[in-house]
């Protein structure tokens, strides 16, 4: 069998799953959903599962893929070129894309497992790409701390735009994010 065949059924397949743990979110919530649960709605069997996520919060967290991925590229493209004027406006994107599956989570266990996919997520995105554009010498802020900065930052903003269900705008978001901390680092850098 060719490996272009079986990506396909991998992707199909995850695919399901996925499409499968939303759809159970929306109608009973994620605390009482169940793999059994899961696999009789994607209709395929627990191995096959297994092959692919170690449990559910693994399947919760592999959905966040794309929003690392977009919000990465959103980032070449503003440091590379400054093409993107927003690097963060990718994750607020995502997330107001995902809105309804994030607010059906917000205050529990999948909140955390998200939150914790999504700190992951960016962490990777922003480890790859900031540093090389963070001075450093004399005077100079560690790196860590300022990364560790700007992803709580990020993550507690955008958290509360989706738990508070506040009507701002993805793009005003990613916008008020960046006039908040671009002085910030500016001072602290000598930029």
């Amino acid at each position: 069998m060719s490996k272009n065949v079986t990506d396909r059924r991998v992707r199909r397949t995850r695919e399901l799953l996925r499409r499968a743990l939303i759809e159970l979110i929306v109608e009973k919530g994620y605390e009482r959903i169940t793999v059994q649960d899961i696999i009789d709605r994607a209709d395929v069997g627990r191995s096959t599962f297994y092959a692919h996520y170690t449990d559910k919060d693994d399947l919760l967290v592999s959905g966040l893929e794309e929003l690392t991925a977009a919000f990465e590229e959103h980032m070449e493209r503003h440091f590379a070129s400054r093409a993107e004027p927003n690097p963060v406006l990718a994750a607020f994107q995502h997330a107001d894309r995902q809105r309804d599956l994030y607010r059906t989570l917000v205050g529990r266990r999948g909140a955390e497992v998200l939150r914790a996919g999504l700190r992951r997520g960016i962490e990777e995105a922003m480890t790859r790409r900031m540093p090389g554009f963070l001075p450093v010498g004399k005077g100079a802020l560690p790196v860590d701390v300022t990364m560790e900065f700007l992803l709580a930052s990020l993550l507690g903003l955008l958290v509360w735009w989706l738990e508070e269900d506040v009507r701002y705008t993805a793009e005003q978001m990613a916008s008020m994010y960046m006039r908040l901390v671009v002085p910030g680092i500016r001072e602290a850098y000598g930029i």
